[in-house]
């Protein structure tokens, strides 16, 4: 990297530890292990001078474009994988497409709630997702548009006790009960939001006054 380690660490903006870190992991000049921990390695120099072309900077500009600007779609379309050397085998593989986990919210505008294991999938789309909404007392939903701090609120969902339960920083938990006969429900009719997207009316049921004070 720019044939001098410490300007290298100075412009990556790397710690001593990050620095050895690196090289205890195997890291050496001219490696192919471009990140070790999610941090650089190292950086590519351009110089320029006296004899450099406009055909060269044209060709530096789309080399750039290609190769770090293109979709990994488009990348992995114009690589050669059987002219890599053996340390590059691995990045065809990391350039596809992988599905690394899956969240649903089940309280809008509130925290995810992720996926670990299989899931029940409704007409709707994946069971509890967007099945709450916190409305105010004129019964408009309250979103992050106004209330920033919503998205600190994290449902915990348990279907075998059929609760959802609710944490924020500083306060003890409520549960609420994931299914409500309608009997003990008090019927409520609300608009999402004003927009073109979600101004319908929609039905729903109060959840009672001890998760109302709790919010």
């Amino acid at each position: 990297c720019f044939c001098n380690p410490g300007a290298c660490q100075w412009f990556l903006q790397l710690s001593n530890s990050d620095i050895r870190k690196q090289y205890e992991s195997g890291h050496i000049c001219s490696d192919y292990n471009d990140l070790v921990d999610g941090l650089p390695t190292g950086a590519v120099r351009v110089s320029f001078g006296y004899m450099t072309t406009k055909k060269d900077v044209e060709k530096i500009v789309r080399m750039i474009e290609e190769c770090y600007l293109a979709s990994a779609e488009e990348r992995l379309r114009r690589m050669d994988i059987d002219k890599l050397p053996n340390a590059l085998k691995h990045v065809p593989e990391k350039l596809k497409p992988q599905l690394k986990e899956v969240c649903i919210y089940p309280v809008k505008s509130c925290g995810a709630f992720k996926i670990v294991d299989s899931w029940p999938l409704t007409t709707t789309g994946l069971l509890y997702d967007r099945g709450w909404m916190i409305v105010d007392a004129s019964g408009m939903a309250i979103t992050q548009k106004h209330q920033t701090r919503l998205c600190l609120i994290k449902p915990i969902i348990n279907r075998h006790k059929g609760t959802m339960e609710l944490t924020f920083i500083g306060m003890k938990s409520i549960y609420i009960k994931l299914e409500t006969s309608e009997d003990q429900s008090n019927v409520i009719n609300t608009s999402l939001c004003q927009s073109k997207v979600c101004d319908d009316l929609v039905s729903g049921y109060d959840c009672g006054d001890e998760v109302a004070k709790w919010l």
